[in-house]
Order: C-alpha cells, then structure tokens, then sequence
C-alpha cells in the first residue's frame, strides 16, 4: 500500500501548492485596494488643494477624469484577481476531497491489514492447539 500513501503525498502537495497560489493572490489583491485607497487619498487631497488655489480648480476636471480612469481600471485588475482565487478555491475544495478519498483509502487498508494479521494469529494459535490437544 505504499502507492496510497504516495498519493496522499501527492494531493497533498497540490493542496499546499494551491493554497500558496491563494495566499499569493490575496495579497495582490489586497495590494490593489490598498492602491485605490491611496489613489482616493491623493485625490481627496487635490479636492482641497483646488478648493484654496483657483489655478487648481480650472485643472481638477482632467484630474479627476484621470483619477476615474486609474480606479477603474484597478477595479478591472481587482475583479480578474477575485475570478482567479474563486477559482483556486474551487481547485482547493476539489484538492481537499481528492486527499480525503486517499486517506480514507489508506484508513481502510491500514484496517484490512490489522484484520489479516489478526486472522493469521488465531489461525495460528488454532493449529497450536489442535496440535497440542492432538498429543
């Protein structure tokens, strides 16, 4: 049974991996928000820069259309980011009961083989008594 607890190692592997992958995009994620936030920070900012100087405000409209076109095209970033982890998550999920089934495997013949080797020894002590009460 050493090729089931090869397979267990092996999905094993492929959870850790995808989890990794997870992990990893999380973050990306994370650091695209966190990259819209300083964005809208910076833009907050600019708002009342131009609310003092008036050679701001005549500015603000390009600026703000810029700052538009940054966030959404985070956002576009940000979405493609989620699809892929909802996908890895999914992979992860399918990984997880693909390890299970190779436990359960290994459980089930790690049983058979305890029942075996149990049948033999009676078996065994059978025949030694038989023997005995044979003499």
């Amino acid at each position: 049974m050493k090729s089931l607890g090869t397979l267990l190692k092996v999905a094993q592997r492929k959870l850790d991996e995808l989890g990794i992958e997870a992990a990893k995009i999380g973050v990306e994620v994370a650091e695209l928000q966190s990259r819209e936030n300083a964005i809208r920070a910076r833009e907050q900012a600019e708002l009342a820069n131009a609310a003092r100087d008036p050679m701001f405000a005549a500015m603000l409209p390009a600026y703000r259309t810029r700052v538009r076109a940054q966030i959404a095209d985070l956002k576009v970033h940000m979405s493609a980011k989620e699809k892929a982890l909802e996908a890895i998550r999914q992979k992860l999920s399918e990984a997880y009961i693909e390890k299970s089934k190779f436990e359960q495997l290994l459980d089930q013949a790690e049983i058979r083989t305890a029942t075996e080797r149990a049948t033999l020894e009676q078996a065994q002590l059978d025949e030694v008594a038989i023997n005995r009460a044979g003499r």
